[in-house]
This record gives C-alpha cells, sequence and structure tokens, in this order.
C-alpha cells in the first residue's frame, strides 16, 4: 500500500464517520473520534440496527457510487462489520 493509498484509506474512513454514520444516521451524541476503525457497528458495538444497516447501504451508493444490491446478505454483513471493512469494501471497488 503506497502513501496515496493510506491516505485515501483514512480519507475514507473518516467520511464513514462523520457522513454516513454520524451525519446520516443523525447520531448527534457522538463524534468521530469516539468510533474507532474496529469497533462493531451493531450489536455490542455502537448498537445500530437493520433499518440503519439499510441507511448506510444507500449512503454507500449516494457518496462513493459503490451498489451492493448483488452481494449475498452474509457477505454483506462482513462488509458492513465496522468502519475498516467499510473502507476496505470501498477500496476493492475503486
Amino acid at each position: 500500500m503506497n502513501e496515496t493509498t493510506v491516505l485515501d484509506l483514512e480519507q475514507i474512513k473518516e467520511t464513514i464517520k462523520s457522513k454516513l454514520l454520524i451525519e446520516r444516521l443523525e447520531l448527534e451524541d457522538i463524534t468521530t473520534e469516539e468510533i474507532s476503525d474496529d469497533m462493531p457497528l451493531f450489536g455490542e458495538g455502537l448498537g445500530l440496527d437493520s433499518i440503519e444497516a439499510f441507511e448506510i447501504m444507500v449512503g454507500l451508493e449516494e457518496v462513493y457510487g459503490v451498489m451492493v444490491e448483488n452481494i449475498p446478505a452474509d457477505e454483506l454483513k462482513l462488509h458492513l462489520y465496522n468502519v475498516n471493512s467499510i473502507a476496505a469494501f470501498i477500496m476493492s471497488q475503486k
């Protein structure tokens, strides 16, 4: 991974936190600094639900042009597990 790719990856992670999670899901009581890259987004982690997962998927399409409609549900769960996995998924679709 070269320096540009690392910068892109870090920028993507910040955008995921600020635009896809906090802004889109209206998580007003949390900051980007409080969301670690490896924090699970669902269940015991950030506590998101299936409706919020859908909102993240719509946001992936709007912000990054990443389509998820043909991805099996089990695979999609892995991509949406945390900020790191979402960023890796976005990078894989570039």
